[in-house]
């Protein structure tokens, strides 16, 4: 949803915290509209996260 903070799933992609724009189809916008992700590749920050500005440790997460 559009205003939401996420982080890509992926440990081998940017751990920084981005923000959707906008939904379009199985992709988001991010930042503002300089990025794309795929839906499936990004998941919601968590709370610790959010704390820490980043994506925290190499869990994975389905």
């Amino acid at each position: 949803m559009a205003g939401d903070t996420v982080v890509f799933i992926d440990a081998f992609k940017p751990d920084h915290l981005m923000t959707v724009h906008k939904v379009q189809g199985n992709g988001v916008l991010l930042d503002g509209n300089r990025n794309f992700a795929l839906s499936h590749l990004i998941r919601s920050a968590s709370v610790q996260e959010l704390s820490a500005g980043k994506r925290l440790g190499d869990q994975v997460w389905n």
